[in-house]
């Protein structure tokens, strides 16, 4: 399961350079579903359509206060166009919606309780990924509560619940007995950083 990045960029630093796309993505969404053109969005913010068609390819990734003044213009609340930030209720609903575009995410209602699962096409990369990933984590989920409930003493029970804190924080690493450690993972992306510079600079 354990899946590196041959160019080396860790996943949070991927994330953070790719965050113009995103929000680009979630623009020309809106606009195109809005009837709306380029030059019209571009209008409404005091901007031409070349400049809004360079935040939707992720060419420029636009600041908090304009992401403020597109979704206004679009009518809709800037939380659409952000990376949705779930410390909040709000955060993890627009999070929710995100998934429902991404992965098919769907709502169940079993004996009065909310359940969300995700869509059955396998051959949907990104559905099947996700729902291989969760029976991972419900498997491990269900060894570190099967593991408690025979622990001996309160040092073992924390010690079990460490692990499985461990398992999460280290996703999706953990997962694979052949990933690298951290600290190799950290050092092959520093010598893919250096290799990119040298590169670089020879063009």
């Amino acid at each position: 399961m354990y899946m590196y990045n041959p160019f080396g960029t860790a996943p949070e630093d991927f994330d953070r350079e790719t965050a113009g796309s995103r929000i680009g993505r979630r623009i020309r969404a809106i606009r195109q579903e809005e009837d709306m053109s380029q030059s019209e969005l571009g209008k409404k913010v005091g901007l031409n359509a070349n400049r809004i068609q360079q935040y939707e390819n992720g060419a420029r990734n636009p600041k908090f206060d304009l992401c403020k003044q597109i979704a206004e213009a679009l009518e809709v609340e800037a939380s659409a166009l952000q990376d949705p930030q779930v410390t909040s209720y709000l955060g993890a609903m627009f999070a929710f919606f995100e998934m429902e575009t991404l992965y098919d995410l769907r709502l169940k209602e079993v004996d009065g309780q909310m359940c969300i699962c995700f869509g059955e096409s396998q051959h949907d990369i990104n559905v099947s990924t996700m729902n291989k990933n969760l029976k991972m984590w419900y498997d491990r989920r269900k060894q570190m509560e099967s593991d408690i409930l025979g622990a001996s003493s309160e040092e073992e029970k924390k010690r079990i619940i460490h692990e499985y804190h461990m398992w999460e924080w280290n996703f999706p690493y953990s997962t694979d007995a052949d990933a690298p450690s951290k600290s190799e993972r950290a050092a092959k992306e520093s010598a893919a950083h250096e290799l990119e510079k040298i590169m670089k600079a020879e063009k």
